[in-house]
């Protein structure tokens, strides 16, 4: 075989092993991006489900439902630190824990909020000494007089 045959076939398979690897990568980030897409989502519906707890006028029986579906949802996606910062702050809001308190709360929810940033690896770093969080929940203007 002449050498110029052999330089084509060389660089059509170099050309064809570069479009696959090309290929497989954008599959791999398209993979990874739509998975983070939906650990978002997971974490907004939790956080939505938390706020609407610390809501005065919403209907508990409901809100109690919607986070445990958000929880039960989350261990499906999350890693092991956002659950366990998850299951920490659920024993403490849990009705059965006779020694809640609110500062309990605040830096358990705080605790949460940091593991689910880490999680979703935000381009900037928190301090965890500093960061400061609670809930905000007011009554809808329906029932403000």
């Amino acid at each position: 075989m002449s050498p110029t045959i052999q330089v084509a076939i060389i660089s059509a398979a170099g050309s064809l092993i570069a479009v696959a690897i090309t290929f497989i990568l954008n599959k791999r980030a398209e993979r990874r991006d739509s998975l983070h897409l939906r650990i978002l989502n997971h974490y907004k519906e939790l956080l939505s489900a938390i706020s609407d707890l610390a809501v005065d006028d919403v209907d508990k029986e409901e809100a109690n439902k919607q986070f445990a579906k958000a929880v039960n949802t989350i261990a499906l996606v999350a890693p092991q630190y956002v659950i366990d910062a998850l299951m920490e702050y659920h024993k403490e809001i849990a009705p059965s824990n006779q020694n809640r308190t609110l500062a309990n709360h605040d830096n358990k929810l705080r605790i949460l909020v940091l593991a689910i940033r880490r999680n979703l690896g935000l381009p900037f770093k928190d301090n965890p000494d500093t960061f400061n969080f609670h809930l905000i929940g007011s009554k809808s203007p329906k029932y403000i007089p």
